[in-house]
């Protein structure tokens, strides 16, 4: 159905695109990339040219952008999230340490320290529905593990990138 806006008064001169933030924006880009992964996957003509060139790319660059871009925020001036949903604690996934020994512990992944593994990350490993290959898969499921060290301590994250981007808007808004 076509949605006549030429004389709707909420949206004269739509899209304003000065009303996002670029962190927003982002976060748009990331989501949209995620839940169109299935779609785009299944075009054919699509998928080997495009999508898998980009699809994987695009996800790390972006997020890491927005990790980097928060983390700032954070950092800089926390009583600006004053009022707002955003609970410092709330889980974007979980963060095992020393996970390829039996001493590894598993914790629940806050949403600043989500945003420091992104950062410091040395491996990306992306959640692929029957993957063959790199480039040989169904779709991009909307969790990825990272991989990194910290004081000698090998850690690896599962992180949700619905949650994360849902905290995030929490702490834009």
């Amino acid at each position: 159905m076509e949605f006549i806006t030429n004389n709707n008064p909420w949206i004269i001169g739509y899209p304003i695109h000065e009303s996002y933030s670029l962190l927003e924006l982002k976060a748009f880009h990331l989501i949209s990339i995620i839940n169109a992964s299935k779609t785009s996957n299944s075009i054919e003509d699509l998928n080997t040219l495009l999508i898998k060139e980009y699809e994987m790319s695009e996800v790390s660059r972006i997020l890491i952008e927005i990790a980097v871009q928060i983390r700032n925020q954070i950092d800089l001036d926390c009583s600006t999230f004053e009022g707002r949903k955003y609970n410092p604690n709330s889980s974007t996934g979980k963060l095992t340490i020393n996970y390829q020994s039996a001493s590894c512990r598993t914790i629940d992944l806050s949403f600043r320290e989500s945003c420091n593994k992104i950062i410091h990350a040395k491996h990306i490993n992306f959640d692929l529905l029957n993957p063959n290959s790199i480039k040989e898969y169904d779709y991009m499921n909307p969790q990825i593990y990272l991989y990194g060290d910290f004081n000698g301590h090998e850690w690896k994250i599962e992180l949700d990138i619905l949650k994360f981007i849902s905290i995030l808007i929490c702490i834009k808004n």
